[in-house]
């Protein structure tokens, strides 16, 4: 049986997939789990003093992926584990989705979640969304996944699960005004309700109950599970129970204090939803990839060092994540992987673990899973970090050493 899990940048992801080796045409199940701003030196397995038993354990016991490359913000991440797309080909290269913005993911593509599930998958999805939901049709049941529990938006409080925001005073955005609400939801394919009833739970420990609930009822007799696990963690605002905030009284500086309790409780929380499925014997034949999905911010206490930069900029700081891969279906593990990945690659290398094949022509994503699997060279020797006219920000890295920003998109290259 084989498990494989992934760690990515500014938003700590993980993916878990499972499989049976014992029977060549089983398919692995799959566990993909996200944080959110984790930055580089905020995890035990890159030297960190925060403390993350569960996946130190786990990066050990797999394969750790030392230039795994996300977005330098959020939304822009996501888009690219969902779509397998750069970004500026979606339109999701401008920042992050805004509660009074009415777009996200174009409708027109065809998600992983909804790939996999024409591949016999049940698709479940609980955490941080951050993808859209102006129109009930860009939220995750109607992208393909069966089940969703979670936030639409980001920056939520923990624990009230509310999210403040503006909105314009008319139609032709003269002035604006704040707004508040609750964006806590449980969706199914025909079912789309806020959730009352967990004001006062840590969303932390919501979203491994809801991953735990979801394990325990899958009908294994239905075909293999891709779980789909975007944590709201560690994005500000800086929230912690206070039996984590005591590991770390030590530390002078509050945010990074703070910062450290909520980086030990998403550990714990992946801890209880990887026991979930040892406990229902699913946990052999699953492949698991842990990442982030941009560098941590050093203002709400996240640190990348010793790389350059931080969460919404084009350096390593913000764009080079946390992540590893686990699973028994690796045939090498317990080793460091120095080839080049980026975010829209796992698309790709989801659907060919399950056994499919993508052949969009205007995927950006490559299919890494024979290199994950073997060890083997990465077929990847550049990417554009982003192409972004109205910000000024775009930039590309070409192999392992040269990066170059395009100060204004003409023959002007300035070393990064």
């Amino acid at each position: 049986m084989v498990s494989v899990g992934i760690t990515i940048a500014g938003s700590l992801l993980v993916v878990l997939f499972t499989a049976g080796v014992s029977h060549g045409a089983d398919k692995p199940n799959i566990l993909f789990i996200a944080a959110d701003d984790l930055g580089w030196n905020d995890v035990g397995f890159h030297g960190s003093a925060i403390k993350t038993p569960v996946l130190d354990k786990l990066a050990q016991e797999g394969v750790i992926l030392n230039r795994s490359y996300v977005q330098p913000l959020c939304s822009p991440s996501r888009s690219c584990f969902m779509s397998g797309r750069f970004p500026f080909h979606t339109g999701l290269q401008h920042i992050v989705i805004m509660p009074e913005l009415g777009y996200g993911l174009n409708l027109s593509i065809t998600t992983v979640a909804q790939r996999l599930k024409d591949l016999g998958y049940a698709t479940h999805a609980v955490g941080k969304w951050h993808l859209g939901f102006c129109n009930k049709a860009y939220t995750p049941t109607e992208r393909g996944f069966d089940s969703y529990f979670g936030y639409y938006l980001g920056a939520e409080d923990y624990y009230t699960h509310r999210r403040a925001g503006s909105v314009p005073n008319d139609s032709l955005g003269r002035g604006s005004r704040p707004v508040d609400g609750l964006d806590l939801h449980r969706n199914s394919k025909d079912t789309y309700s806020n959730v009352l009833t967990d004001n006062g739970t840590y969303s932390t420990y919501a979203f491994s109950r809801e991953a735990e609930a979801v394990i325990n009822s899958h009908d294994t007799s239905s075909g293999p599970l891709y779980l789909y696990m975007p944590f709201q963690a560690v994005h500000q605002p800086l929230q912690a129970p206070q039996r984590f905030l005591d590991m770390y009284e030590h530390i002078e500086n509050k945010n990074r204090r703070v910062f450290s309790a909520m980086v030990s409780a998403m550990d714990e929380a992946i801890g209880n939803v990887t026991n979930a499925l040892m406990e229902r014997g699913l946990w052999e034949n699953t492949l698991m990839v842990f990442t982030t999905d941009n560098g941590g911010p050093v203002g709400f206490g996240a640190n990348n060092w010793p790389l350059r930069g931080q969460k919404a900029t084009v350096w390593e700081g913000g764009t080079r994540g946390s992540a590893f891969v686990h699973g028994t279906m690796l045939n090498k593990t317990g080793y460091t992987y120095d080839g080049m990945m980026h975010a829209v690659d796992w698309y790709p290398t989801l659907v060919s673990a399950a056994g499919g094949k993508v052949d969009d022509p205007l995927m950006d994503g490559m299919d890494m899973w024979p290199v994950l699997q073997n060890n083997l060279p990465s077929p990847r020797q550049g990417f554009a970090y982003n192409i972004d006219t109205s910000g000024n920000v775009s930039a590309i890295r070409y192999s392992v050493v040269y990066c170059f920003m395009l100060k204004y998109l003409i023959n002007v290259f300035q070393p990064m």
